[in-house]
């Protein structure tokens, strides 16, 4: 597999991460075993010497541009935007990357571009910020994969609504395959014959974010591209390496592994109540982070301690962030809890505690809490369908 992406260092203040990965070295690290002797073609400066050798001890070949320093992206948690340093309009334009091989994956960059001639290609553009289009830079290929989340999708095509802007787009590029990636509510795979098919999301006990997109795209590229697998069952696999990824952070994606990994039933719309507390700043900016994180999956949030339209709200799932809970609060989550609602608890401190025994599931990590609680929500909806 020959793959053409970035080479950024990634922070992260909450969990820890402190990685010199980007787009390209994560999926050729992804790649490395599914398909020996993977080839990552990208930018990179001196003081990313050390990703360079860990690739290379993995038997990847590294052909690098050389850039004048490294790029930085920052994340306060796994879910928010990054921070970038130098900022993008800072970032100077560098020569473009060429290559020319059966099967390839291509990222988009900040600092240059990357010209394709393939057998078979996937394009993951990597942005929404005006994402072009594969061929804009004369790269071809007489198969094509695009690779996008639902954000670039609408910006790549102005279309709202999804079904309708993937075909535009399969009509626009000639491309073979559209995925359209969901997030907590798993992908979907348009085809140019007409098929459309959805690969479902899976459960990990810890969910973290940063990169998952480059798992996604690396894996389906290798069943794809180079093992020429149905789409679908190309797509489905990559979730699942996602699920693994999420879950473990190491790019162990053996079959066995992959086999066990269970599906979840995140539905887009499904209703999330959250209760925090909302006395210090601290309180409020976590409730507040918490329901911009859950509506950008597709869920419907309410607040009781801050929305007066609450009573008579029918949530799906409730998300309890376990720090200043107020009487009030805890008189709703007793309530939901003996009505049989599921419930999530974000506990990250040993200090408070919340007296639920039961039928809940606790973690110390945001991103985790809310992937559970989208995912708990979605499968209330499927049960009270069934």
């Amino acid at each position: 597999m020959h793959i053409m992406g970035g080479l950024y260092r990634e922070l992260c203040d909450i969990p820890s991460w402190d990685c010199t990965m980007g787009s390209g070295v994560r999926a050729a690290m992804a790649t490395a075993d599914l398909s020996p002797g993977s080839e990552l073609h990208t930018y990179a400066s001196s003081a990313d010497d050390a990703a360079i050798r860990a690739l290379l001890s993995r038997g990847v070949t590294v052909k690098t541009t050389a850039r004048p320093s490294s790029i930085v992206f920052a994340y306060f948690h796994p879910l928010s935007s990054p921070h970038v340093e130098p900022p993008r309009e800072a970032i100077g334009h560098l020569p473009t990357l060429r290559v020319t091989a059966e099967a390839v994956l291509r990222f988009g960059f900040l600092e240059g571009d990357a010209t394709v001639t393939a057998d078979r290609a996937v394009y993951d553009p990597q942005t929404w910020r005006n994402p072009k289009p594969f061929s804009a830079n004369g790269s071809t290929a007489s198969e094509l994969a695009l690779v996008l989340n639902e954000l670039e999708l609408r910006e790549a095509t102005g279309i709202d609504n999804l079904d309708q802007a993937a075909r535009h787009l399969i009509n626009e590029t000639g491309a073979q395959v559209v995925v359209v990636k969901k997030g907590a509510c798993g992908a979907s795979v348009y085809e140019a014959a007409g098929n459309v098919s959805h690969v479902p999301a899976y459960r990990s006990s810890k969910i973290f974010k940063i990169g998952t997109g480059d798992i996604f795209s690396a894996v389906f590229a290798v069943y794809w591209a180079e093992r020429k697998m149905p789409a679908t069952q190309a797509a489905d696999l990559a979730s699942r390496s996602v699920s693994l990824y999420c879950e473990t952070r190491t790019f162990k994606f053996d079959p066995l592994s992959l086999s066990q990994r269970l599906p979840v039933a995140a539905v887009a719309g499904a209703r999330i109540c959250i209760e925090g507390g909302t006395e210090s700043i601290g309180q409020r900016y976590t409730l507040e982070e918490a329901r911009f994180a859950l509506r950008e999956l597709g869920m419907e949030v309410m607040c009781p301690e801050t929305e007066q339209e609450a009573d008579g709200w029918n949530a799906d799932a409730t998300l309890v962030i376990d720090d200043g809970l107020s009487q009030h609060a805890l008189i709703r989550i007793r309530k939901a809890q003996a009505q049989g609602r599921p419930i999530v608890v974000l506990h990250e401190r040993l200090s408070t505690t919340v007296s639920l025994t039961k039928d809940i599931e606790v973690t110390d990590d945001f991103a985790s809490a809310i992937y559970l609680a989208a995912w708990a929500a979605g499968e209330s909806v499927a049960a009270n369908r069934s």
